[in-house]
């Protein structure tokens, strides 16, 4: 089936998002979101080959570095988006093959976006892409996760950051904007829970095979898989990543951990009187 054409922004402004193929990692540790971000300055912030400046390929409003995918709100600059973004890829997954010893693309297919068009959703998109790590339980509120553009929004980064201050919408000023950005960091956390970092693959492997003695998670049955994949989430093993490492549904494995979730939740029975 053809690939459908890439819907036009009246902007110039795109909310785009990069993934890991078969949604692996694609940022193994701080020095890979260093590295990415230094990336993004170097769009910003281009020069030729005598080492002088030129106008930027693209702006950045927003972006958040997740374990095996990014957010992006970016602005065309000199250039189309696609070529933007072919400049991240090439330059990042050579990077990356490099450091990590490895061969082949990084990302899945070609990168998906979606047109901005107005104020409203612009501010839309800068809270979800900042909530991102919340809403992966990754962290309790935004300012606790260090590689998204939150903390230029919220101040703690006042020089060297990435984020354009000049923003696209004339009727919108950038302290405005802010105290909408951050608007979501009065949002209740659902309950407390303790940070934790997302485990990498050979992690996730290494509990699995731990938990499991070795048997293959998917061929086990009845109440002996629903006790391991329990038993393996609670571990730390995020429920995606367990589906993708033990080629399990992942509906399967969603509705085992309601049902014992569930389960141990429910009140005890009170004997009849």
């Amino acid at each position: 089936m053809p690939r459908s054409s890439r819907q036009n922004s009246p902007t110039g402004i795109y909310h785009v998002m990069l993934r890991g193929i078969d949604r692996n990692t694609i940022f193994a540790d701080d020095q890979d979101c260093r590295k990415f971000v230094k990336i993004l300055r170097q769009l910003i912030n281009p020069k030729d080959k005598d080492n002088n400046p030129l106008p930027p390929y693209c702006n950045i409003h927003a972006y958040c570095l997740m374990t095996n995918h990014i957010h992006l709100l970016i602005a065309e600059g000199t250039e189309p988006i696609g070529q933007t973004m072919k400049r991240i890829g090439i330059s990042y997954v050579s990077y990356y093959n490099k450091r990590h010893n490895r061969l082949g693309p990084l990302f899945h297919d070609r990168f998906r976006s979606e047109p901005v068009g107005d104020a409203g959703y612009f501010v839309t998109l800068l809270r979800y892409i900042h909530r991102n790590p919340v809403e992966a339980e990754m962290v309790d509120s935004p300012d606790q996760y260090q590689w998204s553009s939150w903390h230029e929004y919220s101040g703690s980064i006042k020089a060297d950051g990435v984020c354009a201050r000049k923003l696209p919408f004339s009727r919108m000023t950038w302290n405005k904007v802010c105290e909408l950005a951050m608007a979501v960091s009065n949002m209740p956390s659902p309950k407390p829970r303790i940070e934790r970092r997302r485990l990498t693959d050979a992690e996730a492997t290494e509990i699995i095979a731990r938990i499991s003695n070795g048997e293959p998670v998917k061929e086990m049955q009845g109440e002996q898989r629903k006790s391991i994949i329990t038993a393996i989430i609670k571990a730390g093993v995020g429920m995606r990543q367990l589906a993708r490492l033990s080629k399990i549904d992942y509906k399967t494995i969603a509705i085992t951990c309601r049902l014992t979730n569930n389960k141990e939740k429910a009140p005890s029975k009170e004997p009849s009187l």
